[in-house]
């Protein structure tokens, strides 16, 4: 009889080793897989993500800021109570009785925005009203800022009240040619006080009562 030859044969435990091994290597290739749809998911988010620029980015509602708003104040030392002689003055209308007139010792530019200022309006009679006020070119309005009485001097006044420059001011209509020749586009003309004071000697005053 012929004898067929003899082959090696594996195992039980050597054919579960094998098993085994295969399926620990399907596992680290799934993990890789994983682990690298993982970090391209990532990827593709961060760059999807909105640039935070606000200025480049047109999904941001951009606020520019503010520029920085020049406010009026009183100075450390306030000028001196102008005596009549060296006052500047200034034609408001031709139907008042009252002289309005201003002291160019006492004018200041703040910013190129604000233009403060002495002010004195005196009565057919001689009485003299003595204001310190501020005209703020940039929004068209003007306010008093201190009270002057001769022989006693200044009185703040507690809460200024901005009131807007208009052409039918009759009452305050120093203000409308003072802000006519001293302000410019939205500031004032200059930031020198000579330059401002020389101004109303060039712009020609244009009241109409």
């Amino acid at each position: 009889m012929t004898m067929l030859p003899e082959f090696p044969c594996a195992s039980t435990g050597a054919v579960a080793n094998a098993g085994k091994d295969k399926r620990a290597g399907r596992g680290r290739a799934a993990a890789r897989a994983t682990l690298a749809f993982a970090w391209l998911a990532f990827a593709g988010a961060a760059a999807a993500q909105p640039s935070l620029d606000p200025v480049n980015n047109p999904t941001i509602d951009y606020v520019a800021p503010e520029p920085d708003r020049v406010n009026a104040a009183l100075p450390e030392a306030m000028p001196a109570l102008p005596p009549e002689k060296g006052l500047k003055r200034i034609e408001v209308s031709a139907t008042t009785r009252n002289r309005f007139a201003v002291d160019p010792a006492s004018v200041s530019v703040l910013g190129r925005k604000i233009v403060q200022f002495t002010i004195v309006a005196t009565s057919p009679s001689g009485v003299r009203n003595i204001g310190y006020e501020a005209i703020d070119c940039s929004r068209g309005q003007a306010a008093l800022l201190a009270i002057g009485r001769d022989g006693k001097g200044w009185t703040p006044v507690g809460r200024p009240m901005w009131r807007p420059i208009t052409a039918d001011d009759t009452v305050n209509g120093y203000r409308r040619e003072l802000a006519r020749a001293w302000c410019e586009g939205a500031g004032t003309a200059s930031d020198k006080p000579a330059d401002m004071m020389a101004r109303l000697d060039l712009v020609p005053q244009q009241y109409r009562y």
